[in-house]
């Protein structure tokens, strides 16, 4: 049997040479090698890594399962930290295949174990995340105060590519609902993206604020 220590090895050089179907074999191994041994911490984020690789090769209901599985083992072993990763994750899967009141109870549910763990970038995540959720379910309100609030935690963190994203984020949900500080927000937007060298990025946003001032 491969040691854990190797297989984690040939994981990191499979994966750096994209070869995907050699990384799932390894996250196979290293699952059953776990839960043989009972340590179901290891387990869960060995599920949660193979779930993401699922996710990645285009297989949403096989990742939803292995985070599903994954919950499980994080819950069986009480590690509320993992759980938490897991569960977020989940939750922004479900709402990609577009399974919304699953996606609400699971983000809704990360997000609590955020606060109750004082983790401030999960929750700023799983915010953001429920607000493009709202978005999607076109309840611009409720999705403009998530993403102020995840706005609000990125500055905190001084998190700058995610201040870019969020204000972004925030820049069309005000677009949405018909508020004048849509533009401005595009604006500050295309100012973090510009600040991060993703010049092509903020090109684009400050034509779309153009537009905006052009239209008013």
């Amino acid at each position: 049997m491969t040691p854990p220590h190797e297989l984690l090895r040939q994981l990191r050089l499979a994966l750096q040479a994209d070869d995907l179907s050699t990384a799932l074999d390894c996250l196979r191994a290293l699952i059953a090698q776990a839960e043989a041994r009972e340590d179901w911490s290891a387990a869960a984020r060995h599920l949660g890594n193979l779930a993401l690789l699922h996710y990645r090769t285009g297989q949403p209901e096989q990742a939803i399962w292995a985070f599903e599985h994954g919950l499980e083992r994080a819950r069986q072993a009480q590690d509320p930290h993992t759980e938490n990763g897991l569960l977020g994750n989940l939750g922004n899967v479900l709402r990609e295949v577009k399974r919304y009141d699953e996606a609400l109870k699971a983000l809704n549910g990360a997000l609590l174990l955020a606060q109750m763990l004082g983790d401030a970038r999960g929750r700023g995540l799983w915010l953001s995340n429920l607000g493009l959720l709202y978005d999607e379910l076109g309840q611009h309100a409720l999705a403009y105060d998530m993403h102020q609030q995840a706005l609000k935690i990125a500055e905190q963190l001084h998190d700058l590519p995610q201040q870019a994203a969020r204000t972004y984020h925030l820049a069309l949900c005000a677009l949405a609902l018909g508020q004048s500080e849509a533009a401005q927000l595009m604006r500050s937007a295309a100012q973090l993206y510009s600040q991060l060298g993703h010049q092509q990025q903020a090109q684009k946003i400050r034509r779309q604020a153009r537009r905006l001032t052009y239209d008013e």
